[in-house]
């Protein structure tokens, strides 16, 4: 028999989560089950569970793909970015304007409702990991203050707040309205605005 190596488990388990997405964008995480994403995936009912216990196992494991998936983009922009200011626009536009994947987005969707129905479980893993963005995008605006490239007076914590309830506001608009809204036309009227703290916000303190 020939021996299964890490590298196909590896593809295995990727194909099956991304046919657990796929169908929790379709049908809803309620309405889902593991038969479908079994076959969705290619799979039969029995082999998904050699890789996943339950659905909540997989759900969780969709949602901790997105996490690592968030956490990879701030890491590669803060990284490659010639400055902060750069690396919070870079991560705007790959959000706000890039990312058009709708089965993805309707996906993240189910999973914030699928949290709101559980607070006390998976709604705390999803409380933790916007936490952890925000915390993410204030240390980059903390970062911006002290390269000049942002006013040291704006609240980091604020802004970092703003920015990710219109981040969230924007993915939700793109599903409702798809094409008829001019998100490139919005993501430069935040970048002005963003970019714009540094002399407004200074102007006003010298007064």
């Amino acid at each position: 028999m020939a021996r299964v190596t890490q590298q196909h488990v590896d593809a295995r388990r990727e194909s099956i989560l991304d046919a657990a997405a796929r169908l929790f964008a379709r049908k809803g995480v309620n309405s889902a089950t593991m038969s479908d994403i079994a076959a969705e995936a290619g799979l039969s009912a029995g082999a998904i569970y050699r890789y996943f216990g339950s659905k909540d196992d997989l759900l969780r494991a969709v949602f901790d793909e997105a996490v690592e998936r968030n956490e990879r983009l701030f890491r590669e922009e803060s990284e490659s970015a010639p400055s902060p200011l750069t690396a919070l626009q870079n991560i705007g536009r790959r959000i706000w304007v890039e990312h058009d994947d709708r089965d993805s987005l309707i996906c993240e969707v189910q999973m914030a409702l699928s949290a709101a129905r559980d607070p006390d479980d998976f709604g705390l893993d999803l409380s933790r990991n916007r936490q952890v963005i925000r915390e993410l995008l204030k240390s980059m605006i903390e970062a911006a203050q002290a390269s000049g490239e942002i006013d040291p007076y704006i609240d980091a914590t604020a802004l970092a707040l703003i920015l990710q309830a219109a981040s969230g506001g924007i993915q939700t608009l793109k599903l409702e309205d798809g094409d008829s809204i001019d998100i490139q036309s919005a993501f430069d009227l935040m970048v002005q605005m963003v970019s714009g703290l540094r002399a407004s916000s200074s102007a006003a303190h010298e007064r």
